[in-house]
């Protein structure tokens, strides 16, 4: 598939795919006779890999450790199963703590609506 549509099904940019491709991040794809990048399906896996692991938070570098592994079923990942449960353990102590900071200004809130109480 060309750029137009890897663009397309996968909504990223013609700027993201050729970045990602140049920083080594995905697959490079073949160029036809006329020079054209020509996408694989592989490719698409790729970015969608890519769109959900930044959505969780990982970072580039952390993704292009990650990408070697989507060859290979999860049970057999020991090294990407860690990073995801890392990530999830990090998220966890985030939302801990915003949990905490919103029950301090519920608590604040509660005081300035109730007069007299400390």
């Amino acid at each position: 598939m060309r750029i137009a549509e890897i663009e397309r099904r996968a909504g990223l940019s013609r700027d993201t795919l050729r970045y990602y491709e140049r920083i080594g991040l995905i697959s490079p794809p073949r160029r036809g006779a006329n020079n054209y990048r020509e996408y694989e399906a592989h490719n698409l896996v790729e970015l969608g890999f890519i769109r959900r692991a930044q959505e969780i938070g990982f970072t580039l570098d952390e993704i292009r450790a990650a990408l070697p592994h989507l060859r290979q079923p999860p049970d057999h990942c020991p090294d990407l199963i860690a990073a995801l449960q890392a990530k999830r353990a990090q998220i966890a102590e985030r939302l801990a703590a915003e949990q905490l900071r919103l029950q301090r200004v519920d608590e604040m809130l509660a005081r300035l609506n109730a007069p007299g109480k400390t």
